[in-house]
């Protein structure tokens, strides 16, 4: 495992760097719906901070719940609310990120309270950024929210060896960010300004802090302290029901607020009552779509002379992928389809993606002559890269090697993952672990003495 113990120039370095291959790698849609995450933290074994009243995980569920019901109402037909959690559960922080992650969320509030000394009080709402922990009073509140990691099975190997009371963790896990940091900041400037001028509350104002579960969504997120609860009378209130609904309230205006503003930027219509119907038109019966007869389409969108993995990042989450392969090239192809709408929603995905120059493949299926058999033969040749199964890590390294240099001494075919700044480098796919155990031995023998193995499932490192 890799701690982050030392910052020194070349990882500040590399870090940056990084940065910029993360900004489109989650730009796909599942939905023309603004998809937004409400996370209640803590929960079940994980009580959280003890309140005068309640405690944290209590409070949080509750105004969670409540905020997550303005918004359904409101915006029946216009967002889409996840919720990490809906009752006494403990959820890993990565889970929570993840949830996030895999709806192709637009933002994400996380829900918490504070606690200090009795006398301290009023609301903060942080994002993810580069603060100074090691002089700044925040960095308690950030070990004490990250510090629930401890409570996850093989969370060293998870986070790669973060430790939350190590203020060089959190500064090395913040250069890391932020594609979102303007968003972000945006709308926890909102929160915090309808505590204040709706609510009456004192507002600690809006910091940036090392939050790993911040870290983890790729998209604009903020956590929200909603006061502290060790307070007697700001404890009381976050524990009351008219405190919990004007807390959520204020919430919900600052979102209505953010809300407001995305649309304005994407041409969507602000209006927020529909326009009404004729009698034609709720008559009128739709017309089911039918197939395109005797046509098949796909989306082109990237011609390389390397074949990449299913999750490298070059691929900016396009996935499932199709990959060809035509004389000294790789062609990538997404999503086949005989539906006309649904060819037009792919090709946009893709373009979201990050790749403006996709273009639609359209296959001939009548044609019984040369072309379908040469079709065929293509399908034959397409080249799947298997998602789940056992792999050989056999190296870890701050350098970006070629599977030709000489520190793979001879071991392939490699291909490598960029994780946490860090490339770490893999041979084989098995589909059992005994296969796998049964190959390690000559990894090691190769100069990899300290190969292991580890599993993949959904592409992914587990």
């Amino acid at each position: 495992m890799n701690r982050i113990t030392d910052i020194n120039i070349k990882l500040i370095i590399f870090f940056l760097f990084f940065i910029g291959m993360q900004q489109t790698f989650y730009a796909q849609k599942k939905t023309d719906k603004f998809v937004l995450v409400l996370d209640a933290g803590h929960g079940g074994h994980d009580p959280g901070a003890k309140g005068v009243v309640k405690n944290e995980k209590v409070i949080n569920l509750e105004v969670t719940q409540r905020l997550g019901k303005l918004i359904e109402d409101h915006y029946k037909n216009e967002v889409e609310v996840i919720y990490t959690r809906r009752d006494d559960r403990f959820l890993e922080l990565h889970e929570r990120a993840n949830i996030a992650n895999k709806a192709d969320a637009d933002f994400f509030i996380s829900i918490h309270c504070n606690s200090a000394r009795p006398g301290a009080y009023g609301s903060e709402t942080f994002v993810l950024g580069t603060e100074d922990h090691r002089s700044s009073a925040n960095f308690n509140i950030v070990k004490k929210e990250n510090s629930v990691i401890l409570l996850e099975e093989n969370h060293e190997e998870r986070y790669e060896g973060f430790d939350p009371s190590s203020p060089e963790s959190v500064i090395g896990l913040t250069l890391m960010q932020n594609i979102y940091l303007d968003n972000s900041l945006k709308f926890a400037e909102k929160v915090e300004k309808n505590f204040v001028n709706k609510d009456k509350r004192k507002s600690r104002g809006v910091k940036q802090a090392g939050f790993l579960v911040l870290w983890q969504t790729a998209t604009p997120s903020v956590l929200i302290e909603l006061g502290f609860i060790t307070n007697p009378e700001e404890g009381t209130y976050l524990a009351s029901l008219d405190g919990q609904k004007k807390t959520a309230e204020s919430i919900f205006n600052a979102f209505k607020e953010y809300k407001q503003e995305w649309d304005i930027k994407r041409g969507n219509p602000i209006s927020e009552k529909a326009p009404k119907q004729t009698k034609q038109k709720e008559t009128a019966k739709k017309e089911v779509e039918k197939p395109v007869p005797g046509k098949l389409f796909k989306i082109q969108f990237l011609t390389s002379s390397r074949k990449y993995r299913a999750t490298a990042p070059q691929l900016k989450g396009i996935t499932p992928s199709e990959i060809l392969k035509d004389g000294k090239v790789y062609k990538y192809y997404f999503g086949p389809t005989s539906f006309a709408s649904q060819r037009d929603r792919n090709l946009q995905r893709v373009k979201r993606a990050g790749f403006p120059d996709a273009f639609v493949v359209e296959i001939d299926t009548k044609n019984d002559g040369g072309d379908k058999k040469d079709n065929a033969k293509k399908a034959d040749k397409a080249e799947k890269t298997p998602t789940e199964g056992y792999r050989i890590q056999i190296l870890t390294s701050q350098r970006n090697y070629d599977a030709q240099a000489p520190q793979m001494k001879g071991v392939k075919p490699v291909d490598k993952i960029v994780d946490n700044g860090l490339y770490k480098y893999f041979y084989g796919w098995y589909k059992t672990e005994e296969e796998a155990r049964k190959d390690l031995p000559n990894i090691k023998t190769r100069g990899f003495a300290d190969a292991f193995i580890v599993r993949f499932k959904e592409g992914k490192k587990e």
